[in-house]
């Protein structure tokens, strides 16, 4: 499969919702919810077939220094296995050198990650979240 990795920023909100959908995160994405999120990470690359589709998209963000935190790594069920999850992860390894990278890996994400090269650290991390005004 051909495609083509890029940091510009021509993703609509349109097609990051397919994306989202196709990997089964959801559905219900808005104009306004992806421009916050677009403006809150300082890296931003996708991937696109020749034809222009969108294939993958990853979003990150680095203090510069001592980490980088991983947002989004999507890879459209029918271009799995391509190479494209790895290339879009060479772009953020490649954009802060040196700088530990750190992953929320999800079900059989992990496996992928392991694959690249990625490891559990000595002592477990738990990620815990919250949702504000919810009691939840």
């Amino acid at each position: 499969m051909n495609y083509k990795v890029s940091t510009d920023r021509t993703v609509t909100w349109q097609e990051f919702g397919a994306l989202m959908e196709s990997v089964g995160w959801g559905s219900g994405y808005d104009e306004a919810a992806f421009a916050r999120t677009s403006r809150a990470y300082p890296l931003i690359a996708h991937a696109r077939s020749d034809e222009g589709m969108l294939l993958g998209y990853v979003s990150a963000f680095s203090d510069g220094a001592f980490s980088t935190m991983l947002g989004e790594l999507l890879v459209h069920p029918s271009a799995r296995s391509s190479g494209i999850g790895r290339s879009l992860l060479h772009t953020v390894e490649a954009e802060f050198p040196g700088i530990p990278i750190y992953v929320k890996a999800l079900g059989d994400a992990k496996r992928f990650f392991e694959a690249c090269g990625y490891r559990r650290p000595r002592t477990e991390m738990t990620v815990l979240f919250k949702v504000p005004g919810s009691s939840r």
